[in-house]
C-alpha cells in the first residue's frame, strides 16, 4: 500500500496511542517502507490543526501520561470497569457469540479480571496498553520464578501465561491495535499431559470402595465424576431441585464451565447414592459443602498413593482423576467411539481427543484392515 499522509498519520498515530512525531516516522518506514522526518510529522500536524486537536482529545483527553504512575483508586470499587477501553471490550464480548452462544457473564469478568490485575502489578494504564506492553508482561511473567507450571510433564519454574495472552489478545483486538493477531495463545501447559494415563478398571472400583470407608461424601462425589465425567465444582455446587426421576434412569442438572447449564443422564446406583446424601431434603445444596473440595482432594491423593503409587506423583489433581477415567473406560468400552463419549461427557470431540488421547495406533491399523478392503 503506498504512503498517504492524510491516512497514514491519524492511523499509526491511533494505533500507537501516541502524537510523538518520531514513534509516527517510524511506523511509517516499517508499514509504508517510506522515510519520513519527525519534523515533517509534525509540520503535517501543524497544517491540519483541526485533526490535530481532535487526535489530541481522542488519544490525550484526561489520561495520564506515559511517565505518570497510575493512580491505584482506579483499581477499586469497580472503577477498573468504568475505564473507557475496559468499558468498550466488555461491550464487545457482550456482543460476540462463540460457537453460536453469547459469551457468558462469569467468563467476561474473570477476562477482565485478568487484565485489571496485569495493569495494577505492572502499572499500566489500559487506555495506554500497547502490543509491545503486553509482550512484556508476558516475558516478565515466564520468567518469574514464584510461579511453577507443567511443561512436557515436569514442573518448571515460570508461568503459564495461556489465560494472560488470551485475555490480552483479546482486548487489543477490541481496542483495534494493530498487530494483535500476533499474539499466540495456543493450549494452557499441560494441557493433554495426561492422555495416556489408563487404570485398569477392577483398579478404580477397588479405589472408590476404599474411599468409601474414607468418606461417604467423598465416594459419592466421586462416583458421579467417574460416571458422567462432571468436573468437580459442578458436582459439588449441584443442587437438589437439579436432580429429577425419569423412569428407569435419574437425571441432574448441572452449572458446567463457565456456569453453562448442562443435564446429564445419571443410572440408578449413581441416583440412589445421591438420595441418601439428600435425605428429606427439598432444597439446597445436594453436598453440605464444608472444605469438601479439600476433603476430596486429600482423599482421592490417599487412594491414588495405596493403589497407584507408580502413578501418583505425576498426578498433580486428585480430584480430576475420576472425570479421566470416565472418559478413558467409556472410549474402550465404546470401542474408541469418541464422537459417542464426546456426547455422553457433552464436550467436543476435538477437546476429548486432545485431553484423553484417540485411539491407540494398533487400533488404527486393526481398522485400516478391516474396512479398508470394502471399498474396493
Amino acid at each position: 500500500m503506498n504512503y498517504k499522509a492524510s491516512r497514514d498519520i491519524p492511523q499509526f498515530a491511533r494505533e500507537l496511542r501516541s502524537l510523538s512525531p518520531s514513534k509516527i516516522a517510524d511506523r511509517i518506514l516499517n508499514r509504508r517502507n517510506v522515510e519520513r522526518t519527525p519534523e515533517s510529522v509534525t509540520m503535517w500536524f501543524k497544517d491540519h490543526l483541526n485533526e490535530f486537536e481532535e487526535l489530541k482529545k481522542e488519544l490525550v483527553g484526561a489520561l495520564p501520561t506515559e511517565k505518570q504512575a497510575v493512580d491505584s483508586s482506579m483499581f477499586q470499587d469497580g472503577n477498573f470497569q468504568e475505564v473507557p477501553s475496559v468499558k468498550e471490550w466488555i461491550l464487545f464480548m457482550r456482543t460476540r457469540r462463540r460457537k453460536g452462544k453469547d459469551l457468558h457473564p462469569v467468563y467476561i469478568t474473570r477476562q477482565v479480571q485478568i487484565l485489571r490485575n496485569v495493569c495494577e502489578r505492572f502499572s499500566k494504564h489500559p487506555d495506554r496498553l500497547t502490543l509491545h506492553d503486553v509482550q512484556e508482561v508476558f516475558m516478565a511473567l515466564e520468567k518469574d520464578e514464584s510461579f511453577t507450571h507443567w511443561e512436557n510433564n515436569e514442573k518448571v519454574k515460570g508461568k503459564d501465561t495461556n489465560q494472560e495472552r488470551r485475555a490480552l489478545k483479546d482486548f487489543l483486538k477490541s481496542k483495534g491495535v494493530s498487530g494483535w493477531e500476533k499474539i499466540g495463545v495456543g493450549k494452557p501447559s499441560g494441557y493433554g499431559q495426561y492422555k495416556e494415563l489408563h487404570v485398569e478398571k477392577e483398579v478404580v472400583q477397588a479405589m472408590l470402595e476404599y474411599i468409601k470407608t474414607r468418606d461417604f461424601r467423598v465416594y459419592v462425589v466421586d462416583k458421579i465424576m467417574y460416571h458422567n465425567g462432571l468436573r468437580l465444582n459442578a458436582v459439588v455446587n449441584s443442587k437438589i431441585e437439579g436432580f429429577k426421576a425419569d423412569g428407569e434412569w435419574d437425571t441432574l442438572t448441572v452449572l458446567e464451565k463457565f456456569r453453562e447449564r448442562k443435564t446429564f443422564m445419571v443410572i440408578r446406583e449413581v441416583g440412589d447414592l445421591i438420595r441418601q446424601v439428600i435425605g428429606e431434603r427439598k432444597e439446597g445444596s445436594i453436598f453440605e459443602r464444608v472444605a469438601l473440595d479439600n476433603r476430596v482432594g486429600e482423599v482421592n491423593r490417599e487412594a491414588l498413593k495405596r493403589f497407584v503409587p507408580e502413578l501418583e506423583p505425576k498426578i498433580e489433581m486428585p480430584n480430576h482423576f475420576f472425570r479421566h477415567m470416565c472418559a478413558q473406560h467409556l472410549l474402550r468400552a465404546s470401542k474408541w467411539n469418541s464422537k459417542a463419549v464426546a456426547a455422553m461427557m457433552q464436550c467436543s470431540e476435538q477437546s476429548l481427543n486432545e485431553s484423553y488421547g484417540g485411539a491407540p495406533q494398533g487400533k488404527q491399523r486393526e481398522w485400516c484392515e478391516q474396512y479398508l478392503p470394502l471399498l474396493s
